[in-house]
């Protein structure tokens, strides 16, 4: 018979796992089935070397939490655990008021680098843009070297992203990912937003 000790041990591995494969802007199928089949493989050496049909169902019943929560649970949740998160897109709005300005009225330094630290799910490096004009205000938080996907905070929601994929995460977050030409072939759990 399996314990509960070892129901729950498995159910936190699988549930650090999902969290910790997930990056903004990156897959959410390929993490999922990756905590599917290492739940499936525990589930089932379990099953062999005990023999217990019970231990089976309840590492099926595991698994299967696991990868939805992988899918759809763990970002939103990284998000809203970072009590910083929001904290740190009002201080780049902040900093965004308060940047001198060109002779045309634009920010001059829209952008600053986070070395340390992290928002949600994105540890540092990372870079933060804040954009604020009449249409909308907004935030990117994206990996050094991957401008194209990461975090929002927008007011805007999808229409903030035009002609590239993304997910709603939580209240005013969202996650992207630009895609070569413009095509709307988005990642499995994106969606594609036109108008670029």
């Amino acid at each position: 018979m399996v314990t509960a000790a070892t129901l729950v041990v498995t159910s936190l591995v699988l549930a650090w796992l999902g969290r910790d494969l997930l990056s903004p802007g990156g897959s959410l199928i390929i993490p999922t089935l990756i905590v599917f089949g290492i739940g499936c493989a525990i589930g089932i050496t379990y099953w062999i070397v005990t023999g217990s049909r019970a231990a089976a169902v309840a590492f099926g019943a595991i698994t299967v939490a696991a990868s939805v929560w992988t899918f759809a649970v763990a970002l939103p949740v990284t998000v809203v655990l970072d009590s910083g998160a929001d904290a740190q897109a009002d201080a780049a709005f902040a900093r965004l008021a308060a940047s001198p300005r060109s002779q045309y009225g634009i920010p001059v330094h829209p952008c600053s680098e986070k070395l340390a630290g992290s928002v949600g799910p994105l540890d540092a490096p990372y870079r933060v843009c804040a954009i604020s004009t009449p249409e909308g205000h907004f935030v990117l938080f994206t990996a050094r070297g991957q401008p194209t996907r990461g975090l929002s905070f927008t007011d805007r929601g999808a229409s903030t992203f035009p002609d590239e994929c993304s997910r709603h995460l939580v209240g005013e977050w969202w996650m992207f990912i630009g895609i070569a030409g413009g095509t709307d072939d988005c990642p499995i759990g994106y969606e594609f937003h036109g108008g670029g």
